[in-house]
C-alpha cells in the first residue's frame, strides 16, 4: 500500500495479495448447472404472491485464449439473452418537465424530433435470475453490470456465481438487470421507435434514424437517461414484477457501483420529513406510473415517498417499515462523476463525432462510424489500466523485430494491441449506443437535487462496503475513501492490483473474499 494516501484510522483494509491477473493470457471453460426461477405470466399482472417453478439453465462462464489479445479480456460471450420486464405505463424520466422541448441545433441533434421530451413509452428492461427465492422472498442479491456489460452475469463475474461462491445459488436469488439504453435486450438506441409503425407520414421521414432492416428506430433521439432512471426502473420491476419483498445486498462496479450508490440513496435511506424533503428536492421525476408509499395512516409510517427522492423505497418486515435494500458494495466508483471522469467520457465522445459518417448522430446502419468508435474503446482500454500494467506487458517491444523500431511504421506490440481491441468491441456495440451510455454515467452524481453529498449520504444508514482498487487511475482511491467516510455505516476494503480500474473484474479471487465476507457478517 501507497503511503502518500490517506488512510482514516476507522477504515478496515485488505490484507489479500494480488494474484497479477493482468498476466494470465486465458481462463479454463467451465460450465455448470444452476438452478434459475421461472415466474409464471400471471405473477406479473396480478397482486396474489407469484408461484415460482425451478427450471435448469446452463452457466457459461467466461473464456479467453491465448489469440483473443495480449491481456486479459474482461468479457466472455456477451448476449441479449433473458426475461423482459415492461412498465405498465409511460415511464417518466428525471427529466420529465423540466427541460422543456428539443431544440434543433444541440450538439449531435441536428434534427427536431417529435418525440416527449422525458418519457419512455414503452420502457422495457432485460435481466436475468439465479438460484431460488426463498417464501420470505428476500434472500435476494441485485448485481449492476459495468458501461458495456449486459445482464448475464456469467459472460463477465462467472467465477463468482455459483454454489458456495460469493453469488452463492444454493442460499441467494440473484438478479441482474439490464442498463436503460443498453443494446443488450433494454430500451435503448437501437428501440424500435415510437408511433412509427408503418403507416403515417412521418414512416417516410429521411431524418428518422433506422436499423439495417428498415425500421423506424430512437437512434440519437433516444432521450437522455440518467442513472437514477436506470435504478428506479429495476427496483420498480424488482417490486412489481418479482415481487421481492427485500433485498440482502446490491453489488457493483465501476457503472454498476454508481447504480448501487443510487440504490443505496433511493433504497436504503431514510426519508427526511416533509419540510427537509421539499428543501433536499429540487427534482421534478415523474413517478413512472409507480409511487413506493406505505400506507400513512400508520403510527410508524415514515414520511410520503418523493419519486428519485431519499428511501423511496421501503418495506415492511420483521413488524416493521424498513429500507427495501438491507446492505450495498459500491465497487471502483465514487459518489459522482468529477471532471476527471467526464473528460475522458467526452474524449472518447469526440472521437466518435469526428469520425465523418456519424452525421451529427444521423448513421447510415450500414455504414456506421466504426473507425470513431473503436478508438473510442482504445482510449477506454487505456484508462481502465495503468502505465506499470502496461511496461510490465508489452514494454517496447515489436510485433516484428525486423520492422522499424520508431516513426509511423513502427510495429509497436501494445499499438496491435489497442487496434485489436477497438476492433473487436465493434462486433458486440454500436456508437449512439456509446455515446448515450456514457453521457449517461456523466450523469451520475447522488447529491443533485437533493442536498449536500454529506447531507444525502447521512441518510444511509445500511451497512456498505466499499472496494476500492490501489492502482485505480479512473475512479482513484481518494473517491472511494470519500464515500466511506460520509456513509454512517459504511467501511473500506481495499483491492491490490496492478490492473488499474478494471481490477474489479480481473482480480476475481480477492473481490469474491471481501463479498463474502461481509455478506456473512450482514443480515
Amino acid at each position: 500500500e501507497s503511503s502518500s494516501i490517506r488512510r482514516p484510522s476507522r477504515y478496515c483494509y485488505s490484507t489479500i495479495s494480488s494474484k497479477s491477473s493482468i498476466n494470465n493470457d486465458s481462463l479454463p471453460q467451465q460450465q455448470q448447472q444452476q438452478q434459475r426461477i421461472s415466474l409464471s405470466p400471471l405473477a406479473a399482472t396480478t397482486n396474489s404472491q407469484p408461484t415460482a417453478t425451478t427450471t435448469t439453465t446452463t452457466i457459461r462462464t467466461k473464456t479467453t485464449n491465448a489469440n483473443d489479445s495480449a491481456m486479459d479480456d474482461e468479457y466472455g460471450n456477451m448476449e441479449s439473452s433473458g426475461q423482459i420486464y415492461t412498465h405498465p405505463q409511460p415511464y417518466h424520466l428525471e427529466s420529465f418537465g423540466l427541460f422543456g422541448h428539443h431544440v434543433p441545433g444541440h450538439h449531435h441533434h441536428h434534427y427536431p424530433s417529435p418525440l416527449p421530451r422525458g418519457v419512455l413509452n414503452p420502457a422495457f428492461i432485460n435481466y436475468n435470475t439465479y438460484g431460488t427465492l426463498n417464501s420470505k422472498r428476500d434472500n435476494v442479491l441485485v448485481i449492476c453490470h459495468a458501461l458495456t456489460g449486459n445482464s448475464s452475469l456469467e459472460a463477465w463475474w462467472g467465477e463468482l456465481l455459483g454454489p458456495g461462491k460469493a453469488f452463492d445459488t444454493d442460499r441467494y436469488f440473484i438478479v441482474c438487470a439490464n442498463i436503460l439504453g443498453s443494446c443488450y435486450g433494454s430500451c435503448g438506441p437501437s428501440s424500435a421507435r415510437p408511433g412509427m409503425g408503418g403507416s403515417g407520414d412521418d414512416d417516410d421521414d429521411a431524418n428518422v434514424p433506422r436499423n439495417k432492416e428498415g425500421q423506424a428506430v430512437y437512434g440519437i433521439d433516444f432521450p437522455d437517461i440518467s442513472v437514477r432512471d436506470t435504478v428506479r426502473l429495476q427496483l420498480i420491476m424488482l417490486k412489481n414484477e418479482l415481487k421481492i419483498n427485500s433485498i440482502k445486498c446490491v453489488i457493483g462496479g465501476s457503472f454498476g457501483g454508481m447504480q448501487t450508490m443510487e440504490y443505496c440513496v433511493m433504497a436504503g435511506a431514510t426519508r427526511p420529513d416533509m419540510g427537509q424533503s421539499r428543501m433536499m428536492m429540487g427534482c421534478n421525476g415523474g413517478s413512472g406510473g409507480t409511487v413506493m408509499m406505505n400506507n400513512n395512516n400508520r403510527n410508524d409510517a415514515p414520511p410520503p415517498a418523493v419519486p428519485y427522492g431519499l428511501g423511496e423505497f421501503t418495506t415492511r418486515r420483521n413488524g416493521r417499515i424498513e429500507p427495501f435494500v438491507r446492505s450495498a458494495v459500491p465497487i471502483a466508483c465514487g459518489a459522482r462523476h468529477t471532471a476527471w471522469q467526464i473528460a475522458i467520457s467526452e474524449t472518447q465522445r469526440q472521437a466518435v463525432y469526428a469520425d465523418p459518417k456519424w452525421n451529427n448522430g444521423r448513421i447510415d446502419p450500414q455504414d456506421p462510424p466504426h473507425a470513431g468508435l473503436s478508438v473510442a474503446r482504445q482510449i477506454g482500454m487505456v484508462s481502465y489500466r495503468t502505465p506499470l500494467g502496461y511496461h510490465q506487458k508489452f514494454g517496447r517491444a515489436l510485433t516484428d523485430e525486423s520492422g522499424p523500431s520508431y516513426g509511423s511504421r513502427a510495429p509497436w506490440q501494445v499499438k496491435s494491441y489497442l487496434e485489436y481491441q477497438g476492433k473487436k468491441f465493434l462486433d458486440r456495440f454500436d456508437p449512439v449506443t456509446y455515446v448515450k451510455l456514457t453521457e449517461q454515467m456523466d450523469s451520475h452524481d447522488v447529491s443533485r437535487s437533493r442536498g449536500t453529498m454529506e447531507e444525502v449520504l447521512s441518510h444511509v444508514e445500511i451497512p456498505v462496503c466499499v472496494l476500492g482498487i490501489d492502482s485505480d487511475i479512473l475512479y482513484p482511491l481518494r473517491e472511494q475513501e470519500e464515500i466511506a467516510a460520509w456513509l454512517p455505516n459504511g467501511e473500506l476494503k481495499i483491492i491490490h492490483s496492478d490492473a488499474g480500474h478494471d481490477g474489479f473484474l480481473l482480480e476475481q479471487d480477492q473481490v469474491a473474499a471481501h463479498i463474502k465476507s461481509f455478506l456473512y457478517s450482514h443480515d
